[in-house]
């Protein structure tokens, strides 16, 4: 079994090596809930560490400095026994290491490498044992065998203002039915009033968990790979969805004819004229000189070239706002409500913006 883990590892180790920074953050997938994170490890075990040096990386096919752990394993939870083991990870930071005390007491999570040898990282639940109770408590009363597996997850909205750049959690969403369906079976559930759904009894094997989002809601992002590996563990699906609205328009020079290759924005319509930055995401106009948003907050927006100033960069060229105004007062003001496809007609440059715009 190869984890998440070691392959985020490997990847920031080739990003690093050399000058063995760390100033790059530690980047991975995290391990889920005990339930989850038991049956994705090789190896679990509670121990002592009895010892910590560096040693040889080259042996270990890893670009980056590693950390040999002995542990007395105090106790097995999966695949380990009573007894002297070793554990290689990181040196930590970038590399996603976990820095090991010599004497401390730790749960371990562990995984095989390519060459046999245990390993374990930050992005693993591996944590001291004085801080392990959650998993203490799914680890000391796990059945010798399982009746079924579980999946489950949340489901909430984020919102977010088109003047604003960051979107904020709304909260949980009530009544959405998540899809979960395997080789052998499909079955529906729906959230309740905490966004929370469940599904137990399931047997092993890899499932798809589709969220069917209400109405005016993101179609991009519903869906996620999820694989139960024993009949007493779980896997675990948390979305996240938001309201949006589609919108598309084309772009003509002085004489009617399609623009390729300009950059439109799109500006919420309080702030256009004062030179916000780009916190909708610009987007170029194709051979037909046609442009499309996807996923644009609801709100009322205007549409044009230039109207936004990006940080550390000069304005580009005086602004042009939809359909063909160097006015803002003037700009063709579009509301969007969530789950609108709207058209928003022409914008019209002039050739003197084309010429400036086509050199950039």
């Amino acid at each position: 079994m190869t984890s998440n883990w070691l392959r985020a590892v490997f990847v920031m180790g080739a990003v690093t090596l050399g000058a063995e920074s760390e100033a790059l953050a530690c980047s991975c997938m995290m391990s889920g809930p005990p339930c989850q994170a038991a049956w994705t490890a090789d190896v679990v075990f509670a121990g002592t560490v009895r010892a910590v040096e560096e040693i040889d990386h080259d042996g270990l096919g890893a670009p980056y400095r590693s950390m040999l752990v002995r542990f007395d394993v105090e106790r097995g939870f999966v695949n380990a026994a009573p007894g002297p083991v070793e554990i290689v990870t990181g040196t930590g930071g970038g590399d996603c290491g976990y820095s090991f005390a010599i004497g401390g007491r730790y749960l371990v999570y562990a995984w095989k490498t390519p060459s046999s040898r245990l390993s374990t990282g930050s992005c693993s639940r591996t944590r001291p044992l004085d801080k392990a109770e959650e998993d203490l408590r799914y680890l000391t009363s796990m059945p010798a065998s399982g009746t079924g597996g579980r999946v489950y997850g949340r489901v909430n909205e984020w919102r977010r203002d088109p003047a604003e750049e960051m979107a904020v959690d709304y909260g949980p969403l009530e009544g959405v039915t998540v899809n979960v369906r395997g080789t052998t079976f499909l079955r529906d559930v729906v959230t309740d009033a905490h966004g929370r759904y469940e599904l137990t009894g399931l047997p092993t094997g890899k499932f798809t968990v589709t969220v069917v989002p209400p109405l005016g809601f993101d179609l991009r992002d519903l869906e996620r790979e999820l694989e139960v590996r024993d009949l007493r563990a779980c896997s675990v699906a948390d979305f996240s969805i938001s309201e949006t609205a589609v919108v598309w328009g084309r772009v003509v020079n002085a004489s009617g004819a399609p623009v390729a290759g300009i950059e439109v924005e799109a500006v919420a319509a309080e702030l256009a004229g004062f030179d916000p930055p780009p916190y909708q995401r610009p987007v170029k106009t194709d051979d037909r000189g046609t442009f499309e948003f996807e996923g644009l907050p609801p709100g009322s927006y205007v549409f044009g070239v230039n109207l936004t100033k990006r940080p550390g960069a000069p304005r580009r060229g005086s602004p042009v706002f939809l359909p063909g105004t160097a006015a803002a007062r003037d700009a063709t003001v579009i509301e969007l409500k969530p789950g609108d496809r709207h058209e928003v007609g022409v914008l019209r440059l002039s050739d003197l913006l084309q010429s400036n715009s086509a050199r950039q």
